[in-house]
């Protein structure tokens, strides 16, 4: 289903459900991250539904809250970012010890090609949120780390949520690259 101009980066509202015959294929990238072959099996058979919330808090500090649901009773962790340019570090049950640093930015900002192509008008306007998550290596002994963007872009002549990522690690000499495309739910 298409998402309504309504919904943009400073606006989300409804619920994103992920679009597998759309998107690239994520198992490489789990299986660097340390995830196991049953866990990345389940993963690519499941439904994922985001269901984000964006807000300012008393600070003036945006955030964007994102409810993650799975299908077959998986349990999906919540996913709280807080726009600040900070490092937090978190224990994730999937990806184990990692260090998450999120952001607005503009597309002029990127350094990444891959992350800048293909966004509506209002993204651009708007910004893209820009996450760069890390393994945090002293504790988990991995190393990688992933440029990830957030907006909306038209793909096969539907306004859709997407998000994209660049993963680098020393285990390959060359990064990997998805997109991911969700149908607005609700």
């Amino acid at each position: 289903m298409a998402c309504p101009d309504t919904v943009t980066t400073t606006n989300f509202t409804g619920k994103f459900k992920l679009n597998r015959a759309l998107s690239d294929d994520i198992d490489e990238t789990l299986k660097i991250q340390g995830v196991g072959y049953m866990k990345r099996t389940a993963i690519a058979n499941i439904s994922v539904t985001l269901e984000p919330k964006r807000y300012i808090d008393d600070a003036g500090v945006e955030h964007v809250d994102v409810k993650q649901t799975l299908s077959g009773g998986f349990k999906a962790p919540a996913d709280n970012m807080v726009l600040d340019s900070q490092d937090y570090r978190r224990d994730d049950d999937l990806f184990g010890a990692v260090i998450v640093n999120t952001r607005r930015i503009k597309v002029e900002e990127l350094e990444i090609d891959f992350l800048k192509d293909d966004w509506t008008e209002d993204t651009l306007e708007a910004g893209l949120i820009y996450c760069v998550v890390s393994s945090d290596t002293e504790k988990s002994k991995k190393d990688w780390v992933i440029h990830l963007v957030w907006g909306f872009t038209i793909k096969d002549d539907v306004r859709r949520f997407s998000r994209r990522y660049r993963l680098t690690t020393k285990e390959r000499s060359e990064p990997i690259y998805v997109k991911l495309y969700y149908d607005h739910a609700e």
